[in-house]
């Protein structure tokens, strides 16, 4: 019996090293800022262009093929990919609170090397984050897929972190109009929040703090298992 209780303990640890730095709240899925990091963006601007990733969408118009979009993450320069975490979402006024929602669905099959479904709203494909922190990877594809019925212009949007304390927020891609409208001109996409904003809640300690909590609490647990199980014997 310890020994079961021992691997679901052990269970529960890989889970919240998978997860990191996201803890998928409701601020942080509307803002794609990990909180546990404790840090500023590495990103300098709003649309900054220089920033080391990129996401390509495979196409520029939907509507058309059935199959979705394939986006494609990659890695301009040095930097690795070791986390992610990414939506689709609607072009429009930025100060709708509906614009700061996901849209449509990725496509994450349980075999995918490195990425999974994130569970931030009822529908939890609607955002992907990565499987197991650190990837470590230059390039990520997925594919994705427009809500039915919908006529709305659409870009990507990710954060993508590179080191314990290094990342970047307001990666975007091109946006992807719909075969029976135009496209908007200039810039439509979104602000991202750069700046972290101190509070008292848990999830804004620094990761250092963060992961020496999860690891104390761990072996916590697993010294209540072994004294449960020296007990009964």
């Amino acid at each position: 019996m310890w020994i079961l209780a021992a691997i679901v303990l052990l269970t529960i640890q890989q889970s919240v090293w998978a997860a990191y730095p996201f803890t998928f709240s409701k601020r942080e899925c509307r803002d794609l800022f990990p909180e546990r990091v404790g840090k500023d963006s590495l990103t300098e601007e709003p649309h900054h262009h220089d920033s080391p990733f990129t996401i390509e969408p495979s196409e520029t118009i939907h509507g058309i093929k059935l199959g979705g979009i394939q986006v494609l993450v990659k890695s301009n320069d040095k930097w690795r990919i070791q986390g992610i975490m990414m939506q689709a979402r609607v072009v429009g006024n930025c100060s709708n609170p509906k614009q700061q929602q996901p849209v449509g669905h990725f496509e994450t099959p349980e075999n995918h090397a490195y990425l999974r479904a994130a569970n931030c709203s009822d529908h939890p494909f609607e955002t992907v984050t990565h499987k197991v922190y650190p990837m470590d990877t230059d390039t990520l594809r997925i594919r994705w897929f427009p809500p039915e019925n919908t006529t709305a212009e659409i870009y990507f949007v990710a954060t993508i972190v590179s080191q314990r304390d290094k990342f970047w927020t307001g990666i975007f891609s091109h946006t992807v109009r719909h075969k029976d409208k135009q496209l908007t001109p200039g810039h439509p996409q979104c602000s991202m929040r750069r700046k972290y904003v101190i509070t008292t809640k848990p999830s804004s300690q620094s990761s250092r703090g963060h992961i020496l909590h999860s690891n104390n609490l761990f072996i916590c647990n697993l010294l209540v298992v072994l004294l449960c199980a020296m007990y009964e014997d």
